[in-house]
């Protein structure tokens, strides 16, 4: 490229001596880090060195243009330079809007092309593979949505065909407010109308492409290839965040070092979303449940073939030598019609598990295949046509075939359905909703569930998972202040406890009993009580990440750290998606000083959910422990001004502002905050209210908001807090410590 049209790119508001001399800086910092050869320039023409530097776009048009469709596909790993941006330049921009738009072209074809092709080989499984590839590159396109459904019907996944066109049909109208065209409806109809023909057997599918949105094409890097670097953008792309905090910070040297930085960026990125993912291939008995499709003619069945999916993952996570990944990270699938290769990629697990639910009446259709994953081989289906009454019966049975096919078996750990369920249909079905509605985590979610959960009692007042889920929800409702719980603490704990401890007394052998008894006796302030439960919840259920992070925070509270971080991480890898034990292992992480981890851990917390307050205050919070001062109260304004009815986020504002040497703001700050009427939520911010008074120098009203603390819960502090180091050495903090020892059974 000339001299002249670079410098009109990046720097068009410079004149022409400041931007030839921006030009020369750039150029001088892209050899250093690149390499003397691998730049060129001659006269007026700048050019890269194709033998020192590699370049991915370069790669991907010339395998196009060798007809290697595969290998350049797997190339293509997302949008050109997607997330970067240049202020001030439009031409720059128009650029590479030009350039991102020919290379999705590009990169669309040749899945078309592959698609096709594979098609006139009869290989309908390799053919749907590039048709979801090609679908996730566009899913409002009506005409792949159709060849991607037929290309599964044609596979034998019925299932799948029907899932997506359900996607489809959502973001038409979300998006455009369109409905299915007539062919797809029409091809709706025909599959739930009639009975899936058994899959014949197909060719193996050709090796599937990469990720259609896992990280943006690179600007060149210099030297050998190395190991491809996997980004996942879980939600939505978002700018990478260590480029944007460098762009906040030095907006010259963005201009000056523009190929550098993307490439940092980039890996940034990298870092943040797989920081916590081992590199090695993912053991051979771990597996993902993924949400089973109901294809019965009422939508609003949707309850049941979740509950189906969860059942199943219960009796899946009570084998110790299993890795099973949870619902809440299951559920994030559910409608997006990726590639399972994708999905376990993602989620590191070699097995997938799908299936469908169809009900009419009392009579229920179930179908189920477990796939491997890496070589999309079928190592077992069957479908099963039972009564209600009997779906216990179906659910121990896909778990005991699963785990037959996987070599581990539920040995004692299975349980009879009978013993840990009900036989009235009417009472499962209730439970059923109620669970459907409790994972909606909202105020109406909440009050629905705890009706729910209460019909299921009335009908069958020994069912014990019905007690277990209604004592959760009081639990879930205090916590996440909703449905007015935490206002209503007495009332709260009452109908806590009542459930709970009616739970286990129907059944010793539910976990999901034991996990809820825990919390009752954490509520009750007895610590060891509450290790004692999660611990009999772990004997039960090892794989109930809950429990995990439960226990995790326990035994941060009680200063194990290391113990306390395995837990957390244990957790974190059985549900990545769950955020909330993405901040408890963040929390740990703190407690053992490992910054830059917890740093990392909650950046790739808000790519999942940029809106999510309490991973954006462990960040800013973060930020304050390392000096970021500009950073931390970026972040905490932010989730402070968000969340306003939440006094903490104030008070911890106070303490990044306090830190950062500005004490007449923090004071203002907790003046206001100590000016709030007493009650349940200005408790809970006692403790960091003390934490600010800490970096503000003044230990003796740290300590008597310290005295007024709930140490219970881990969200309202703990002792072993990093930002407590300074009053450490003080003899009232060893009595503090001794107290909440003695008032939680520890003493």
């Amino acid at each position: 490229m000339t001299r002249d049209k670079l410098t009109a790119y990046l720097w068009p508001e410079a004149d022409d001596e400041r931007g030839r001399h921006l030009l020369s800086n750039s150029l001088y910092m892209l050899r250093q880090a690149l390499g003397e050869d691998a730049v060129i320039g001659a006269g007026d023409v700048v050019r890269l060195s194709a033998t020192s530097v590699r370049c991915d776009v370069r790669d991907f048009e010339d395998a196009l243009g060798r007809g290697e469709l595969a290998r350049a596909v797997g190339l293509y790993t997302g949008p050109f330079l997607d997330g970067f941006f240049l202020a001030d330049a439009p031409e720059f921009e128009r650029w590479v809007t030009r350039e991102r738009d020919r290379l999705a072209t590009a990169y669309a074809r040749a899945l078309e092309s592959l698609a096709e092709g594979a098609e006139r080989e009869r290989d309908y499984r390799g053919a749907a593979e590039w048709w979801k590839a090609r679908a996730a590159n566009d899913l409002l396109d009506s005409r792949v949505a159709l060849r991607l459904m037929r290309a599964l019907e044609a596979a034998g996944n019925r299932a799948g065909a029907l899932q997506h066109a359900s996607v489809h049909q959502r973001l038409l109208q979300e998006e455009l407010g369109l409905q299915l065209t007539p062919e797809i409806a029409e091809l709706v109809q025909e599959l739930r109308r009639e009975p899936a023909p058994s899959a014949p057997e197909r060719a193996r599918a050709p090796e599937p492409p990469a990720s259609p949105v896992s990280a943006p094409m690179s600007v060149p890097v210099a030297g050998p290839v190395a190991e491809p670097v996997p980004v996942v953008r879980m939600e939505a792309p978002s700018k990478p965040v260590a480029v944007a905090s460098e762009r906040t910070r030095r907006r010259g040297l963005w201009r000056a070092a523009v190929a550098g930085l993307v490439v940092a960026g980039v890996l940034g990125v990298a870092w943040g979303a797989w920081a916590f993912r081992s590199r090695a291939d993912p053991p051979d008995r771990s597996i993902v449940v993924l949400p089973f499709v109901n294809m019965s003619a009422d939508a609003g069945n949707e309850y049941f073939s979740d509950g189906i999916t969860e059942e199943i993952i219960a009796q899946l996570a009570a084998v110790p030598t299993l890795k099973v990944i949870s619902r809440t990270s299951a559920m994030h699938y559910k409608g997006r019609g990726a590639p399972l290769r994708q999905i376990a990629g993602e989620l590191r697990v070699a097995h997938v598990l799908e299936g469908s639910v169809r009900r009419e009446g009392d009579q229920v259709r179930i179908t189920a295949q477990l796939i491997d994953a890496q070589t999309d081989e079928h190592l077992w289906s069957q479908r099963y046509d039972r009564r209600l009454v009997d779906v216990f019966a179906v659910q121990e049975d896909i778990a005991r075939e699963v785990g037959r096919a996987l070599e581990v078996t539920l040995g004692g750990q299975g349980r009879a359905a009978a013993a840990r369920g009900t036989r009235v249909p009417e009472a499962y079905e209730l439970y059923l909703h109620g669970r459907f509605h409790w994972q909606k985590r909202t105020k109406e979610g909440h009050d629905q569930a705890v009706a729910y959960f209460r019909q299921a009692i009335e009908r069958d007042s020994t069912y014990a998972d019905a007690y277990a889920g209604l004592s959760v929800v009081y639990l879930t409702g205090y916590a996440q202040y909703v449905a007015g719980y935490i206002d209503r603490e007495a009332e709260t704990y009452a109908n806590l406890k009542w459930a709970a401890e009616r739970a286990v007394a129907l059944d010793d052998n539910s976990a999901l009993a034991h996990r809820a008894l825990a919390i009752l006796l954490w509520w009750q302030r007895n610590w060891p009580g509450a290790e004692r439960e999660l611990l009999r919840t772990l004997e039960l259920n090892p794989g109930d990440e809950q429990a995990h992070n439960w226990y995790g925070a326990l035994l941060g509270l009680t200063g194990r750290i290391d113990d306390a971080v395995r837990e957390s991480r244990l957790a974190y890898e059985m549900d990545p998606f769950n955020l909330g034990g993405n901040t408890n292992y963040s929390d740990q992480l703190v407690l053992a000083r490992e910054y830059d981890r917890a740093i990392a851990l909650a950046r790739n917390a808000l790519e999942i959910d940029p809106r999510h307050p309490f991973s954006r205050r462990a960040l800013g919070i973060l930020y304050a422990l390392k000096g970021m001062y500009p950073d931390a109260e970026r972040e905490l304004r932010r989730v402070a001004g968000a969340v306003p009815h939440v006094p903490d986020f104030r008070a911890d504002l106070a303490y990044a502002v306090a830190l950062a040497g500005r004490r007449e703001e923090a004071r203002r700050i907790l003046r206001e905050v100590e000016s709030l009427p007493d009650g349940p939520r200005k408790r809970d911010a006692a403790f960091s209210i003390g934490r600010a008074y800490v970096a503000l120098g003044e230990p003796d009203s740290a300590f008597a908001w310290f005295d007024r603390a709930d140490w219970r819960w881990p969200h309202r502090g703990n002792r072993f807090d990093p930002a407590l180091d300074p009053v450490r050495p003080d003899p009232r903090f060893a009595r503090l410590s001794q107290r909440i020892d003695r008032e939680m059974g520890l003493r």
